[in-house]
Order: structure tokens, then C-alpha cells, then sequence
């Protein structure tokens, strides 16, 4: 079988679905007998493999005890690819795995059905030998019904004595009492008859329930109790076994709140529960693990990633908070990349609730090896804050990824502690230039004076020059705001040149910036120097003096 996504198997589904369309115009419903090698239609075989292999459809069908399947109108649908799926995983099964009659049980089923023997006893219940082949056993066409209708009809106004109409009366009086029941309308039931109106609306609202129930939960709830209840460790042990089987199960059927259920309900009945033995107190305490195992946790996501419909939004928001800190890395993936909406806020609410209460988790996924995992913990670094994460970050800012390194440097500045701010002096010298503009302005906000010693070189050092002129300007601001009056002397020279009458001053643009990075440290002494610029000729240095000393306090 190819892949759900092959361009082969999109095209058999939809060959299926047109030629089942074929068949709906004819009947509204068809059934297969099934021998070890035959499939067969009203007893002319439709496919034949005589070869009893893994292959085979016939064989695979037979050997685990199917003898008749039937579909009806509306299979075509979403059922069609469900039934598909299910063939090669019976065809791969192992003697430990489930049959074919466990996974169509597992699909509730709605447009198929089949019809099976018991494989393990030998019996199971006999093949209908008076039903008309071709079709469902016993099953009656709409004049059937409409002549059982009427002699039950019969058959009650005579039960119910006379000839004076008074049973046929009582008849109808049943029949409207149960009609309105059903349809919860009191109003239309008799209120003055033998036949109670609330007998009947329990019994419509019984069967609504009982219709309506999970087997599923009701299963676990089951296991749960004989493990409660039953000391033997035998037992334990064998149930354990089954609800570690049925978590597989729900899991793979995308059952996010039966999931959460068997975990929530088993950590309470194993609190409550005296003598469990150790073994099996582990196995019942792993299942939280196991779910949150990359390995496991992936793959159902992927599936959940490319189902049609997302789950309700409460039992997989139950389910993802009980994941466990091993589960942060996946969720980070998935927050990124799940096409729902709903899914993908849910994962990363989830993911920030691990990060913070697990900050050794984060750390360690910042140096994750997988680029997307590393980015989205560098973030959520910066989300939490984390003083934990500073050292991870430093790290960071040596790697050659280059997106990396931004968001490093923006979680660090996030964060702007001491700790942070001096893991950030390295970006200062990094090659891409918004790296190193975000840790200037950073050093500016947080006036940063630890800086200063590097500051000061690159003021002073002839490639300032070469830098553009934004980036520039931020580092002469950083440093008029952290060196105060002792940097006024240098800043001087760069403003109004050296002393004597050949000396060469410097280029209007780095005049200008040292005039702004006067402005920043606003003494006395460097207000003084910005006055000796009031007349100047250049009409760049004198503006960004004037404005310097506007600025200057």
C-alpha cells in the first residue's frame, strides 16, 4: 500500500469512490462472502488469489475469522480510507498485534459491516444459511417492514382483548406516548392514560445514553477497578499489560481525553491502592513517560497535524499539560509548525508552562542539535526571562547560524541582568551588523559602563569610520552615555581637530557623532566644548552641535 499522501493512492481512492458511485445508482448496498481465497458476490467470485499469503486480501480477511463484508451508501467517504488503512497494518501484524476485527471495531463504523467467527473458541455465530446472497442476512426491504409493522399491529389489538376497540385504542395510545417521547414533546403525550408519559421519556432518554456512551472510558474505568480491588499481583500485572495496550490504542485513534483519563485515573487508584508491588507501581508510573517520549509523542502529532478534523480543544489542552519535561522539544516543533490555529497556541501555552517550571529543560534544547528545537528554546529563553539560560546564550553567539544569533542576542537582552549584559560584550565584535547595533543599543539603555574599555577602542580606532553612519552614531551615544567627563578630552579632539594650524581635522560624520556623544555626557566641560561650534563652517558639525546642546542638561 503506498503512503496516504502518494500520488498512486490518491488516485485509487478516487477510482474507488467513482466506481462505488457506479455501483450506488444500482443498489444502495452490496456484500462479500469471504473464503481463504475468494471474494464473492452473490456466489460469482470478484477477485480470486489462490495463494494464502500476506498479500492476499481474501486471506488476510479470513484468517482472523471475517466471512462477510457489506457496504452501504455513504462508505465512499471517510470510511473508504479508514478501511484502507487498516489492510496493511493486519498485513505487517504481529502474533502479539491486533486483528483485523479489533481496528474495524476500533473505527465505529457507520456505512460498513461485517460478519465474523470466533478464531479462538472455534465458534461464533453461524452464517445466516437462509439469507439471500448478496446481501446483509435477514435483511428486510421497506415492504418487509411495512408487513411486520402491521401484523404487530394485528397481533396487539388482539392481545388486548374485544371486540370493542378499546385495545386498538390502548394501541394508539402507546404508539403516540412513545412517538413524543423520543421527541422530548410532553405537550403532545396523553395526560389522561393508562399508557405514563414518564416511563417512556426515561426509557428515550436511557437509550440517547446509553447510545451515547464511550466504551472506551468504560473499559478503563473497568480495568481500573479489578486493579483496585483485586490484590493478587497476577492480576495487577495482567491489567496493567492491557491498559498499557489500550493508552497505545487511544493514542493511535487520536482519543485525547480517554488518554488523559487513564493517566489521571491511574496515578489517583494507584495512590489509593496499598501493596502494589514495585514492578508494577513502575509500569503504571511510566505511562505518563512514555507518552512523552519524542519517539511516540512525533508521530501522533504528525498524524494529529494531517487529520481533517482537530480534536476538541479541553481534552487535548488536558492532555498536552500532563506531558512531562522530556516532551518540551517536540512541542516546540509542533507550536511552530501544526497548521491548526487552535493546535498550535495550545502546544506552545503548553511549552511555556514546561519552560518555566523546568528551566534545566530549556537550557538544555538551546543547544539542541535540531535548528528549530534551538531557535524556539533561544525564544522562549527571552519569553521567561531565565537567568538560568544566560550561559546557554553565550554559547550561542560563536555558532555560524546567523538567525541564531539574533535571537540570542535579543534573549539576552530580554533578559538584562548583569550576567546577560556581559555575555553580550562578545556580540560587540560579531560580523552581521544588526547583532552588533541591538548590543549597543542594549549597553545604551542599561548605560552599561563594563563596556567602556571596548567602547572606547572602537571610538578611537580608524575603522569607525568605514562603518555606516546609524551604526556610528550608536556607539559614539553608548559612549558619551558611560564615559562621562573622562572621555570629554578625546571626544574634543575628533570635534574641533587638534591644536595648531596644519593639523588636519577629522571627517565631518565622525565630527558629528562626537559632537552627539558630547550632547550625551551634558557636563559643563562638554558644553564648553560644543560652544567652541557654534560659528563652525561645516553646516553638519555646527547642527549637530546646536543640537547637541539643546539636548545637553
Amino acid at each position: 500500500m503506498y503512503p496516504s499522501h502518494n500520488a498512486q493512492y490518491i488516485r485509487t481512492v478516487e477510482n474507488l469512490r467513482t466506481a462505488f458511485g457506479v455501483v450506488w445508482e444500482e443498489t444502495s448496498g452490496i456484500a462479500l462472502q469471504i473464503s481463504d481465497t475468494e471474494l464473492s458476490w452473490c456466489d460469482v467470485p470478484v477477485l480470486s488469489e489462490p495463494e494464502k499469503v500476506s498479500d492476499s486480501l481474501p486471506w488476510t480477511l479470513f484468517k482472523d475469522g471475517v466471512r462477510e463484508i457489506s457496504f452501504t451508501r455513504g462508505f465512499e467517504g471517510e470510511e473508504l480510507e479508514k478501511f484502507l488503512k487498516i489492510i496493511p497494518l493486519v498485513r505487517r501484524a504481529q502474533d502479539h498485534e491486533d486483528d483485523i476485527l479489533t481496528l474495524l471495531w476500533e473505527q465505529e463504523f457507520v456505512f460498513l459491516a461485517y460478519r465474523f467467527i470466533d478464531n479462538v473458541s472455534g465458534q461464533g455465530a453461524p452464517l445466516d444459511p437462509s439469507a439471500t446472497p448478496g446481501r446483509w442476512p435477514a435483511q428486510s426491504t421497506s415492504s418487509d417492514t411495512k408487513d411486520a409493522v402491521a401484523a404487530a399491529k394485528q397481533r396487539r389489538s388482539q392481545g388486548m382483548g374485544g371486540g370493542s376497540g378499546g385495545g386498538a385504542d390502548e394501541g394508539a395510545r402507546l404508539d403516540r406516548a412513545l412517538a413524543s417521547a423520543v421527541r422530548g414533546d410532553e405537550a403532545a403525550a396523553p395526560t389522561t392514560s393508562s399508557v405514563s408519559t414518564a416511563p417512556m421519556m426515561y426509557l428515550a432518554r436511557e437509550i440517547e445514553r446509553e447510545y451515547s456512551a464511550d466504551l472506551r472510558r468504560s473499559v478503563l474505568d473497568v480495568l481500573l477497578d479489578i486493579f483496585e480491588l483485586n490484590d493478587d499481583a497476577a492480576v495487577r500485572e495482567e491489567v496493567v499489560g492491557h491498559l498499557d495496550s489500550m493508552m497505545l490504542h487511544l493514542l493511535t485513534g487520536l482519543q485525547f481525553g480517554n488518554v488523559t483519563h487513564l493517566l489521571r485515573e491511574s496515578t489517583v487508584v494507584l495512590e489509593r491502592t496499598a501493596n502494589v508491588p514495585p514492578g508494577v507501581r513502575a509500569r503504571i508510573e511510566v505511562l505518563s513517560d512514555r507518552v512523552s517520549d519524542p519517539d511516540m509523542l512525533g508521530p501522533l502529532l504528525t498524524e494529529l497535524n494531517e487529520s481533517a478534523a482537530p480534536p476538541p480543544k479541553e481534552e487535548f489542552f488536558d492532555f498536552v499539560r500532563r506531558l512531562r519535561p522530556r516532551a518540551l522539544g517536540t512541542l516546540f516543533v509542533w507550536s511552530a509548525q501544526a497548521r491548526n490555529a487552535d493546535v498550535r497556541k495550545i502546544l506552545a501555552d503548553a511549552a511555556d508552562l514546561i519552560a518555566e517550571s523546568h528551566p534545566e529543560e530549556l537550557v538544555k534544547l538551546i543547544s539542541s542539535h535540531d535548528p528549530l528545537v534551538a531557535a524556539e528554546a533561544v525564544k522562549r529563553a527571552a519569553a521567561s526571562r531565565s537567568e538560568a539560560a544566560v550561559p546557554a546564550l553565550a554559547k550561542v553567539l560563536s555558532l555560524h547560524d546567523e538567525e541564531l544569533r539574533i535571537a540570542a542576542v535579543n534573549s539576552l537582552v530580554e533578559i538584562g541582568t548583569p550576567r546577560a549584559l556581559f555575555a553580550l560584550e562578545r556580540a560587540l565584535d560579531d560580523s552581521n551588523r544588526s547583532i552588533r547595533l541591538s548590543a549597543v543599543k542594549a549597553f545604551t539603555a542599561a548605560v552599561y559602563k563594563n563596556a567602556l574599555p571596548r567602547i572606547m577602542e572602537l571610538v578611537t580606532a580608524r575603522e569607525i569610520r568605514d562603518t555606516d553612519r546609524t551604526e556610528r552614531l550608536a556607539v559614539f551615544e553608548l559612549y558619551g552615555t558611560i564615559c562621562g567627563d573622562a572621555g570629554v578630552s578625546s571626544l574634543d579632539t575628533m570635534l574641533n581637530g587638534p591644536q595648531g594650524f596644519f593639523k588636519r581635522k577629522s571627517d565631518p560624520d565622525v565630527r558629528s557623532c562626537a559632537a552627539a556623544a558630547l550632547g550625551r555626557i551634558g557636563t559643563a566641560e562638554a558644553k564648553k566644548t560644543l560652544e567652541r561650534c557654534r560659528d563652525e563652517k561645516d553646516p553638519i558639525v555646527r547642527r549637530a552641535a546646536l543640537r547637541a546642546l539643546g539636548g545637553a542638561t
